[in-house]
């Protein structure tokens, strides 16, 4: 996942500084190839935030039921 993060993270500066006909490129209407790759950015920024909110819950209950009745050290 961050290896996912990381490539779509730098593909987009260099894309636009060295492949600016495929960043102008309309998909639809006025909205280019650039604008899409941006909001996927955002939109996997949300993603991986929900699987971590996931999987710290998972983390917290499991830390819950480590923990020594009485808060023993």
């Amino acid at each position: 996942m961050t290896l996912t993060f990381l490539v779509l993270y730098f593909l987009l500066p260099l894309l636009a500084g060295y492949n600016k006909p495929l960043m102008a490129t309309k998909v639809f209407g006025n909205v280019t190839f650039g604008y899409v790759l941006a909001f996927l950015e955002f939109l996997m920024g949300w993603v991986m935030a929900a699987i971590y909110v996931r999987k710290a819950r998972t983390f917290d209950r499991l830390a819950l039921e480590a923990q020594v009745p009485g808060g023993g050290a």
